[in-house]
């Protein structure tokens, strides 16, 4: 009976920590990093026009991402840009270089916006969105 009295102690607190909820992130703390951020960026910050794209494309490396779905950058993208759809950029890091200009796109620039946010909070300073998105670089 001693034997089984210890992994079953064992077994009973382990099952009690799995059944706790992890702890949530602060949300004041949350506001306020965000707040910080919205405070910071300046009307147009990390925003790029195409035709700075184009010119800055022959003039140094950038690090272009298409953030639309597979589908649509297998149909067309722009010349040397890397597919990461927006909502796992976070999880890809290991493939956005931290000291090369990234700038990310999608059709319109609206998804692409929330991934470079992202981007931006995490320490990607260089991250840019294309404005208009996929759209303004096809006119």
């Amino acid at each position: 009976m001693k034997t089984l009295i210890k992994p079953l102690l064992l077994a009973s607190v382990v099952a009690l920590g799995v059944t706790q909820p992890a702890k949530a992130v602060d949300q004041d703390d949350l506001i306020a990093v965000l707040q910080d951020y919205m405070e910071m960026a300046a009307f147009g910050d990390g925003v790029i026009t195409a035709d700075q794209l184009k010119a800055m494309m022959n003039e140094q490396e950038v690090f272009i991402i298409d953030a639309r779905q597979e589908q649509d950058y297998n149909q067309s993208h722009i010349p040397g840009a890397v597919n990461i759809d927006w909502r796992f950029v976070l999880s890809e890091l290991d493939q956005i270089p931290d000291d090369k200009m990234i700038v990310l796109y999608c059709d319109t620039g609206i998804l692409s916006s929330k991934a470079h946010m992202a981007l931006r909070l995490i320490g990607y300073d260089q991250a840019r969105v294309l404005f208009n998105g996929y759209s303004s670089w096809s006119e």
